[in-house]
This record gives C-alpha cells, structure tokens and sequence, in this order.
C-alpha cells in the first residue's frame, strides 16, 4: 500500500492474489461460494438489489460530488481492512505449502 498504508491498492491485491501458490484452489473455492450464495438469495431480493443499482446508476453523477470526505476515508479505511484480511488469508496458503 503506498502513502503510509493508508491508500487502497488494488494492484498490490491483484499480485497477492495471482502470486499465490494455490490460486487455482482459491478460485475454484470462491466460485463454489459464490454459487451457494447466489442458491440462497431469493427472487425478491435479486430484484431489490437490481432496482437499486438503477437507481444508483441513474443519480450517481448528481450524487457523487456529495460524497464528504469522512465517507470517503471510512470507505478507504475499510478496504485497507479487507485487504489486510486478504493478505493473512492468502498468507495461510502460503505457509500450509512450505
């Protein structure tokens, strides 16, 4: 992560991810999850999430100059989080092969 970590880097995640030795298995995981996710979710609530992206969609240009600066850094410091997680995750894969 550049600027002292607390930038979100999604090509740092992108090497973590495709550098590690069991990406395949990761991803076969991951799809499996998906699948059963996707099971779960029922009717209704795919078209609830469809509508809302609409409009999501269709007041983002209005919207996004809204945004402050405290839901801007919140939403960075959450995906600094994740990618943490991610790390000591795929850092598991890592030392179970060695």
């Amino acid at each position: 992560m550049n600027n002292k970590g607390k930038e979100f880097d999604w090509e740092e995640l992108k090497d973590i991810w495709t550098n590690s030795a069991q990406t395949k298995k990761i991803n076969i995981q991951m799809s499996a999850l998906f699948d059963e996710l996707k099971g779960m979710v029922s009717q209704f609530e795919k078209d609830s999430i469809k509508s809302d992206i609409a409009i999501l969609k269709a007041n983002w240009i209005e919207t996004k100059g809204k945004v402050s600066q405290f839901e801007k850094d919140a939403v960075n410091r959450d995906l600094v989080y994740i990618t943490k997680l991610l790390r000591r995750f795929l850092n598991l894969f890592k030392s179970n092969k060695e």
